[in-house]
């Protein structure tokens, strides 16, 4: 895992799926089925993690990512995490930030000190995302994000 800090966009594929945001080739549906699997790879579980952290740019919420060529605008992420989008995100996190998750697995074999600082980054990420959706955002739709 080529990472270089704790937050959530510290990391080497999170940079990767900045770029496939940029460049027009980021698949909800491929995600989708990535996360049906029962173990989840790193790079799965780091794009739900990037993507929050998109949607809280697009929110006003945050300083909007970039990848490694500076190509994101809102306007190419807005339409890509919409509300519906940012809450199927959200209801994918309980699976990414646990046993079973590729980057939880490697995040708990960098010790627990380390492991306790990248999930209190994913939760003020995911907090912050649920409180910027609203009172709705508890309720999460069960249709999966390539039914649209």
């Amino acid at each position: 895992m080529g990472t270089w800090s704790t937050e959530l966009l510290g990391n080497d594929s999170a940079l990767d799926t900045l770029g496939e945001v940029a460049r027009g080739e980021f698949s909800f549906a491929d995600l989708a089925e990535e996360l049906g699997a029962d173990y989840i790879d790193n790079d799965a579980g780091v794009a739900v993690l990037t993507l929050i952290e998109v949607a809280l740019a697009v929110r006003g919420q945050r300083e909007l990512p970039q990848d490694d060529e500076g190509n994101l605008t809102v306007d190419i992420v807005g339409a890509l995490v919409d509300d519906e989008r940012a809450r199927w995100l959200l209801a994918q996190v309980d699976r990414v930030l646990r046993p079973g998750s590729e980057v939880y697995d490697l995040w708990r074999e960098a010790g627990d000190e380390t492991l306790h600082e990248w999930l209190s980054n994913a939760n003020a990420a995911i907090g912050d995302l649920r409180r910027g959706l609203g009172p709705s955002s508890s309720t999460i739709t069960s249709r999966s994000a390539d039914d649209r």
